[in-house]
């Protein structure tokens, strides 16, 4: 075995370890949640919570998830048990193996000899892909779908690129618009006429439009299609105050031809756009957003890496190869999902971005050690340079994930929920316990930690519509789910117990010392328990 091979092992032994280390951390997240207890289901009974026998899209919360990830999970809930680790080492693998299949695919296509190493090391230690491979996350598996089945495709495997396509339209809600982006950029980048034969129709284009029937059909005809116009950058038009504002300003015609809604929505997607090449983004604050999406104080990328990405992307003229143009592409392309929702900044839903972002990080290295390398005497020091600063930086980036991501935001990374749970399913079960809807979905955090009866559960399906797109669960036996009155189980004489969310206490002006705090973090919690036997 060559030193490459070893190096190779090394770097997914590592990437392995990191994403797995301490896997209930950070807390386990509502469609975390849901995903698992879904799975749990189809394990025991073939049906999801909803009683539906072995759907492709998953109700849930009533926003409709795409079910591979689901069916990803039932082995490891078979094998582990409904915790943390089964729900979560679906991603964790896929992400694992990301950078193996860099490599290969870097490999076959490049000549030089160093870059798919180094494409492999950035993406193993990168803090964009570690995220969200050491939680649930189905774009983390989207991902590893659109890298296998771009190299499928370079490789002239059509039938397997075809089949990867075709799961991605039922892994992420993005993946049907990202897929539709990276296949139009394969036609590009590896033209041939071959394209316009049968068989290719046969291997790539047919399967593509078999997977895609269920899709449409659940759009067209089914409430699948609420999610996408929810989050839809064009379901936010402009509001009554700001026209009239901007009528005042100026009159009518003024309005029409510079504030019109086609140059309202333009100026919103673009801004969005190019909030993903932000120094912001990629560099200081990661999806600034929502705290969920990054690790605080930095961003999606090592430090060291922006700059680098700066050094590969100016580099590229120098190699016009169809791989280059191939992850170029991807890189203008990949934030187009994000920009066309509500969100300014949207890290999860252009997660794919992290593979581009890594390979002209990695095209950088390369430029920066082959200019130096004619100094033999400046050359080492330059290489052990890059590898101080990569070090230096992913230290620090393992300490504000490990020490800072949930302490800076607890109530974001809903932290407390299974504490919280665990004291109420452990209480007597003679009691009424009223559980706090503050943070949002309860329900499925009893179901998940109480391993509820999923034969039991799903001749309930009292899921009420809130929104659009989600609904929320009331009663499931002895628990409801809503804010707690504190007045009221103050009165009341029958065994009773009440779980309070921190903000639930501020606005009922409860002396939280007389609540049992669940979840101490920073001084306080963001639960607090009273019962009243």
């Amino acid at each position: 075995m060559n030193k490459e091979k070893i190096l190779l092992i090394i770097i997914i032994f590592l990437g392995f370890l990191i994403r797995i280390y301490n896997i209930s951390y950070p807390p386990l997240l509502w469609d975390e949640a849901a995903l698992g207890y879904n799975a749990y289901s189809i394990l025991h009974t073939a049906r999801d919570e909803y009683g539906q026998f072995m759907p492709l899209i998953f109700k849930s919360f009533g926003d409709y998830k795409p079910g591979l990830y689901v069916y990803l999970t039932v082995p490891f809930v078979a094998i582990f048990g409904l915790n943390p680790l089964a729900v979560r080492l679906p991603s964790i693998i896929l992400g694992t193996l990301l950078p193996f299949i860099g490599y290969l695919f870097v490999k076959k296509h490049s000549s030089n000899k160093y870059l798919p190493i180094i494409f492999a090391a950035i993406i193993a230690f990168n803090p964009y892909n570690i995220h969200y491979s050491r939680g649930a996350w189905e774009t983390n598996v989207l991902t590893f779908e659109l890298l296998l089945a771009s190299h499928f495709f370079f490789n002239k495997k059509y039938i397997w690129s075809s089949i990867i396509f075709g799961l991605t339209l039922f892994t992420y809600q993005s993946g049907k618009l990202i897929s539709l982006l990276i296949i139009s950029i394969l036609l590009i980048t590896n033209f041939s006429s071959s394209f316009l034969k049968k068989d290719f129709i046969l291997k790539f284009i047919f399967p593509l439009f078999i997977f895609s029937l269920p899709i449409l059909a659940g759009i067209l005809f089914s409430h699948q299609g609420n999610r996408l116009e929810v989050v839809s950058l064009f379901s936010y038009p402009r509001s009554s105050e700001e026209k009239n504002l901007i009528l005042s300003e100026s009159g009518q015609t003024d309005f029409q031809i510079f504030h019109n809604n086609y140059i309202f929505f333009a100026r919103n997607f673009f801004s969005r756009y190019f909030n993903h090449f932000s120094p912001q983004f990629l560099l200081t604050q990661g999806d600034w957003q929502n705290p969920r999406h990054s690790a605080p104080y930095t961003g999606v990328l090592l430090f060291p890496s922006v700059f680098f990405l700066l050094i590969g992307l100016f580099n590229l003229k120098k190699n016009n190869s169809s791989l280059n143009l191939f992850f170029l592409l991807w890189f203008i392309l990949a934030p187009i999902p994000a920009a066309l929702t509500r969100d300014e900044i949207q890290a999860t839903r252009i997660m794919n971005f992290s593979v581009p972002l890594c390979y002209f990080t990695a095209l950088g290295i390369i430029s920066t050690i082959n200019y130096f390398k004619k100094n033999k005497f400046f050359s080492p020091y330059i290489q052990l340079f890059i590898f101080l600063s990569y070090l230096i930086s992913f230290i620090y980036y393992a300490d504000l994930y490990f020490n800072h991501l949930v302490k800076k935001s607890p109530q974001a990374w809903l932290y407390g929920y299974q504490q919280a749970m665990q004291y109420a399913i452990n209480s007597d079960t003679n009691s009424l316990n009223y559980f706090t809807d503050f943070y949002g979905q309860p329900y499925i955090y009893y179901l998940f930690y109480s391993r509820y009866s999923p034969e039991k559960y799903q001749l309930q399906d009292r899921l009420l519509t809130t929104t659009p797109d989600t609904g929320k669960v009331h009663q499931i036996d002895n628990f409801i789910f809503e804010n707690p009155n504190y007045n009221h189980l103050l009165l009341q004489k029958t065994p009773v117990l009440g779980v309070f969310s921190y903000d639930d206490t501020i606005i009922q002006g409860i002396d939280r010392t007389q609540l049992t705090p669940l979840s101490p973090i920073n001084n306080t919690s963001t639960f607090y328990g009273y019962k009243n036997f």
